[in-house]
């Protein structure tokens, strides 16, 4: 009996520390995230800029409000590309603005104004 006192090697079970209940959890997080981030691009997406609707709803047949109304719009959509024809187009329409009575709109401008619009996509 001596013997088995002596013997002191035999130590208690060692703790094993299980990580796969946080690596679920942290997975189902990174999921919903990912998920809420695609439903907020789909939404954010579908929403359709308010100035180029009333771009595209131009009354040409008045030209005065024509002139003022794309003069104001379209400057929300410019970039290096188009800054050029709509300082053109701008200068263009100063004929039909400032004025108590005006002419038609040409049909050459209302064309440009037309391309300029469609460009903006």
């Amino acid at each position: 009996m001596d013997l088995l006192k002596q013997l002191k090697d035999i130590k208690p079970n060692e703790t094993i520390i299980d990580y796969q209940f946080y690596i679920f959890v942290a997975l189902c997080v990174i999921a919903v995230l990912a998920v809420l981030f695609f439903i907020y691009r789909l939404l954010k997406r579908k929403k359709t800029n308010p100035y180029l609707v009333k771009l595209k709803n131009l009354d040409y047949g008045n030209s005065k409000k024509t002139a003022y109304e794309f003069t104001e719009y379209a400057k929300y959509f410019l970039n290096d590309e188009n800054k050029e024809r709509y300082a053109e187009l701008v200068k263009e329409l100063e004929k039909y603005k400032y004025k108590p009575v005006v002419d038609e709109m040409d049909r050459q401008t209302i064309e440009k104004i037309k391309k300029f619009i469609e460009d903006i996509k």
